[in-house]
């Protein structure tokens, strides 16, 4: 799920960072990846949360739990790494609105 992130630097190498088409589709990518990961992070919480209401006293679901819950503190780790190389490639990229408050959530 990770694979854009992990690729980012060798991504930004093979980009003209002074084209802000360049950067702007680069990021999208970006942005497709972190809402799917988001997406699949949040269902994955909603599966678990039903199970868990249903058998409260089940470690093997408050495990699964706890470990999604860290994997959202991953993601946003991860994310800000990815933004912090990006940024430092596209310099001169403005992000639109949308985007900033995208980059903003929590």
């Amino acid at each position: 799920l990770r694979k854009v992130d992990d690729n980012i630097i060798l991504r930004m190498n093979s980009t003209n960072t002074a084209s802000a088409d360049e950067c702007l589709a680069l990021f999208r990518v970006l942005q497709t990846a972190y809402a799917r990961r988001e997406h699949d992070i949040s269902y994955c919480v909603s599966v678990l949360d039903e199970r868990l209401a249903q058998s409260p006293k089940s470690f093997s679901l408050q495990s699964q739990r706890d470990w999604i819950d860290s994997e959202k503190s991953v993601e946003d780790i991860v994310r800000k790494r990815s933004l912090d190389v990006f940024r430092s490639r596209c310099k001169y990229f403005d992000f639109p609105g949308d985007i900033e408050d995208f980059i903003q959530r929590k």
